[in-house]
């Protein structure tokens, strides 16, 4: 940990240097005439601020500023509008273009009397991504709506990511100065929803600055994993420069690559929404095998993959399953619930919840249970809720909780307890860290919130296996070896889901110190 630490230290060190070693130590005035000179015909400078025609003015960042960029020229970044509806083809979107006094507004297909989702690609991203374009196909089955793919890939592009993070502001007020016209035109405000991924979250915080500035304010922005680094202090980036709940009627975000580390994870750790959804806990995704500890990494070797950024992805993932989930009727919800004591208390697996009816549409209604919400396009909720996937598609599941009560036998150890449970063919698997280091020990209890396949976890069953298996760490000081045991002794097991059904050991205590563990069965308790 501390070897972890000290890396992350040392990568942020030499952020700092990059990024300040390249400025020219310039005379009283160098940089002043620079500002002025070799000004293209659409653009304008002065001290502190770089003015565009048509897009307006923006603040530059301090002549010294280490991670801050000014956003480049509107017409560099050459950004595009493609609109879709049931009147256009899908292999024919209409493009709509800003500077063209609405011209192509005016000619496309834009239906005004529906709705409008505009989807905004992050970091490293093109329009037609396979999941903007299966998204909008979805939006299409399943409502009379207008969807806009918008397309920022020149100011997206690496490798440079904190030139791409200060392009948002830009291509941010573009896309507000569209919507106003949009609405302009007989748009409803409150029929607007905005879906950013990654940096394209903060173009959505972006373009409401815009129209809130003309004092309208937009139905709703899903933030998914909004982008964390260069976002998260205010001395980095104003507030109103990213997303959060004051630019629109109802914000809801989703978490998948955070982390309180100021170097670590791709998204963003502290809430911004009128809810705030953190999947798995808000970090690592089950099923991920993220390498990099954030982007700031790759800012180096210059490398972003589905490997490095699987958690962070996962984000638009989860959303496009909700949409595919409400065409397919599929009744799995990812449910989710607040953990009073935070991460810690949802790590520890001591927040689950109990429903009354797997079957009851009320179940989850905000007006009976403001403990409960739903994360996805039907998003409801409030504060800072927290909900468990599997880690395949299709990532929704039935969120159940395992529990291993150690006996008080058991000795000092440190290391990872593998649960393996089988049933009517299903054999999910969980990890639940173990960490009993005290000189004395006593009864502790192993808890974990996961899923397994929907439905899979039939209430009518009246037994099924669990295989223990246990791996313990050792750690190598200057000294010596500090070792840990290598066995646990088990006194209970249990697995409950959310509708109260519980299966539980009911037995003798059990030592599980062989590679292959030990087997044990639960009955269902009534």
């Amino acid at each position: 940990m501390f070897k972890q630490r000290l890396i992350k230290l040392i990568i942020l060190l030499i952020i700092f240097i990059n990024c300040c070693g390249h400025r020219v130590r310039d005379r009283p005035g160098m940089r002043f005439r620079q500002r002025l000179s070799g000004i293209g015909r659409n653009r304008t400078r002065n001290i502190g601020k770089v003015c565009y025609d048509f897009v307006g003015c923006f603040e530059l960042p301090h002549p010294r500023s280490p991670l801050q960029r000014s956003p480049q020229d509107p017409n560099v970044l050459n950004t595009k509008f493609y609109l879709f509806n049931k009147k256009i083809q899908f292999s024919q979107p209409n493009i709509l273009y800003l500077n063209d006094n609405q011209k192509s507004i005016y000619d496309s297909k834009f239906d005004y009397k529906n709705p409008l989702k505009v989807l905004i690609h992050g970091y490293m991203g093109i329009w037609n991504n396979l999941n903007s374009l299966n998204a909008t196909d979805a939006y299409l089955k399943l409502y009379d709506c207008n969807v806009i793919i918008m397309d920022w890939s020149n100011g997206a592009k690496g490798p440079q990511y904190a030139t791409a993070a200060a392009n948002t502001e830009i291509v941010g007020r573009q896309l507000g100065i569209l919507l106003n016209d949009l609405i302009t035109n007989g748009l409803t405000h409150k029929a607007i929803h905005l879906i950013g991924f990654s940096l394209g979250a903060h173009v959505a915080g972006c373009a409401s600055e815009y129209l809130k500035s003309k004092n309208i304010l937009i139905g709703r922005i899903t933030g998914l994993d909004a982008a964390g680094p260069l976002f998260r202090l205010n001395n980095l980036r104003e507030k109103s420069k990213k997303l959060d709940r004051d630019d629109a009627v109802f914000v809801d975000a989703l978490h998948t690559d955070s982390s309180p580390v100021f170097v670590d994870g791709f998204g963003l750790w502290e809430p911004i929404g009128h809810v705030d959804f953190f999947a798995n806990g808000g970090q690592d995704q089950p099923g991920c095998t993220d390498r990099h500890p954030s982007i700031v990494v790759t800012h180096f070797d210059k490398t972003l993959t589905s490997d490095t950024a699987c958690s962070h992805a996962r984000a638009f993932t989860l959303f496009l399953e909700t949409l595919n989930s409400k065409l397919q009727h599929s009744d799995c919800k990812f449910i989710s619930y607040d953990c009073p004591g935070g991460l810690p208390s949802f790590e520890k697996g001591q927040c689950f919840p109990r429903l009354q009816n797997p079957n009851d549409p009320l179940a989850i209604d905000p007006i009976y249970r403001d403990d409960l919400g739903e994360f996805g396009e039907n998003a409801k909720g409030n504060g800072v809720m927290y909900f468990a996937t599997r880690d395949s598609y299709p990532f929704c599941g039935s969120q159940i909780q395992i529990y291993v009560k150690l006996s008080p036998k058991t000795p000092q150890t440190l290391g990872k307890l593998i649960v393996e449970l089988n049933y009517d063919n299903d054999r999910p698997n969980f990890e639940i860290n173990c960490e009993l280091t005290d000189l004395v020990t006593r009864n502790i209890v192993l808890n974990k919130i996961s899923a397994t396949k929907y439905k899979s976890l039939n209430p009518d069953l009246k037994k099924m296996q669990v295989n223990l298996k246990y791996f313990h760490f050792e750690f190598e000081t200057i000294n010596e070896t500090l070792k840990y045991s290598n066995e646990i002794i088990v006194q209970d097991v249990g697995v409950l889901d959310m509708f109260g059904n519980k299966w539980r050991y009911f037995g003798n205590e059990v030592k599980i110190d062989k590679p292959e563990g030990e087997v044990m069965l639960l009955k269902k308790d009534k």
